[in-house]
């Protein structure tokens, strides 16, 4: 098997996971309860702030012990976190703490090293196809596994279709030993002295404003938790959100296509502005007209230009940042420092939905409007950032 290859096949068996682990989770919490947006939001406030707390401690770990090891550590607990949810069952929405706990491990221990090994096998002058290709996986999956994962969810239960997903569990791990090792390295990790130093450079301190604004919105941030809400408010059926999320991502992947001709060689700079501008526009509309029509043509445009083209923009500069700029001289601190810029985005999304949960669901709205301004300044900040392929 060949090295892209199986890197491919772990990146779809992590997104099916995710999918699992991430709307559809959302969707067990509202679909017991509309009170239980309270308890998902403290779920993922732990959550995100055990991945703040490994991610200060997964680079030492991945100098010492190599990326692979810390990698496939990282595939074995979400594989415990889905035998986890086996477990529970229906006490899912009272017993989070541990579950927080056991996913906020295994993300760290799981993206972190994914991010480092990619970056470093694949070259800058591919890394747009090789994005692309990610991405097509990403939509291909998200096209026709939500309506099998909503299908199955509503014809049984969460936690037998939790035994489906173990397969794929166990998929990763297998795939996990046909990746080749990359060399272990002698420096000595050091986030605290490369963030001190990557705040002094302009162009590094604007990616981590992305970063952090990134894991707000767009990167399992606390919009699409609104709207995975809104949509079983509106349609109350995992069927339902499977077949809406399967329908939207049908779109962006034609989309991401016509925009993946239009790419080449070009700057994307005008791109990330009209996208800023028609995702702010929609969201404003959305936030005082929310329907059964407006759900889900809300959800096409976010498909298209949020998790769609300004993801796949986002990502080359991402990167390119960290084969280029960064280099071999401190990669692991800055994966290991964008993983917490993410996160300390999400924990804050996180404790805006609790607030919006203690005053009642109708202020949803105004959290929207709120969101809508974080799009602009996350594009207007993309913006600044160069592509930096060489």
């Amino acid at each position: 098997m060949k090295n892209e290859k199986a890197v491919m096949i772990i990146y779809a068996c992590m997104k099916i996971i995710s999918l699992f682990l991430g709307p559809f989770l959302v969707a067990y919490f509202v679909s017991v309860s509309l009170e239980n947006i309270y308890s998902l939001s403290v779920f993922n406030i732990f959550n995100y702030l055990f991945l703040c707390l490994f991610g200060m401690i997964t680079g030492y770990v991945i100098e010492k012990k190599g990326t692979l090891c810390v990698f496939r550590i990282g595939i074995i607990m979400r594989c415990l976190c889905v035998l986890l949810i086996m477990g529970l069952g229906i006490n899912i929405t009272t017993n989070y703490g541990v579950l927080s706990f056991v996913y906020g491990f295994s993300s760290m221990f799981l993206n972190l090293p994914f991010n480092l090994y990619h970056t470093e096998v694949v070259q800058n002058v591919e890394r747009a196809s090789f994005e692309f290709k990610l991405n097509i996986i990403k939509i291909f999956i998200s096209v026709f596994i939500p309506v099998l994962l909503g299908f199955l969810i509503s014809s049984t239960n969460y936690q037998l279709t939790a035994s489906v997903i173990l397969i794929f569990s166990i998929i990763q791990i297998i795939a996990s030993f046909y990746l080749k090792p990359l060399p272990k390295s002698d420096r000595v990790y050091d986030l605290f002295g490369f963030l001190k130093k990557s705040l002094k450079d302009k162009q590094k301190r604007e990616m981590l404003y992305v970063e952090f604004l990134n894991g707000l919105i767009f990167s399992d941030g606390v919009l699409g938790t609104i709207i995975t809400i809104l949509i079983m408010i509106s349609f109350k059926s995992e069927f339902h959100l499977g077949v809406i999320n399967s329908f939207v991502s049908f779109i962006s992947l034609i989309f991401l296509f016509i925009y993946s001709k239009y790419y080449k060689g070009k700057d994307d700079k005008k791109i990330i502005l009209w996208s800023g501008i028609f995702l702010f526009i929609s969201m404003i509309l959305f936030s005082f007209n929310i329907s059964r029509f407006t759900v889900v043509f809300y959800n096409v445009i976010f498909g298209i230009l949020g998790t769609g083209i300004l993801t796949f923009v986002y990502g080359i500069r991402l990167f390119n940042w960290a084969k280029g700029e960064v280099g071999n001289n401190g990669k692991t601190e800055y994966w290991s420092m964008r993983e917490i810029a993410l996160n300390i985005g999400r924990v804050t999304g996180y404790y805006l939905l609790l607030i919006v949960s203690i005053f009642g669901i109708d202020c949803l709205k105004y959290l929207l409007v709120f969101l809508s301004f974080i799009v602009l300044a996350f594009c207007y900040l993309l913006m600044k950032i160069d592509k930096n392929e060489f």
